[in-house]
């Protein structure tokens, strides 16, 4: 059986970035075993990011960051105000789910007409 996770999360990288420990910055774990499930709850969270954050990116069509620039935090180490990003992202079995090419252009193109 299939395992879809769809994962909010909030830090100081996009969620691209599987840098060693990223899933510290996981926020809310939501999980499936059926994909319109998935997906719809990705689509849902998508459009509240990007109605509460006036930017954003995409990376493999399922990963999203969202931001606002006044959103900093101070660091310390690197004496610099560092941005915070709102992530999004989708798994499947552990891994980022790739779309086919009409889910592409059909429910992950529909998600950015949001902004």
């Amino acid at each position: 059986m299939a395992k879809w996770n769809v994962y909010l999360t909030k830090g100081e990288y996009e969620p691209w970035w599987f840098f060693e420990e990223w899933e510290t910055s996981i926020q809310a774990d939501f999980s499936f075993s059926e994909k319109e499930q998935a997906l719809a709850k990705y689509q849902e969270l998508a459009g509240e990011l990007l109605l509460n954050y006036p930017n954003h990116q995409t990376k493999k069509d399922c990963l999203l960051a969202a931001w606002n620039e006044e959103e900093v935090e101070y660091c310390e180490d690197c004496e610099d105000d560092i941005q915070t990003f709102h992530g999004l992202i989708l798994f499947l079995d552990g891994e980022v789910y790739k779309p086919s090419p009409e889910e592409k252009e059909t429910i992950f193109k529909s998600v950015l007409t949001f902004a």
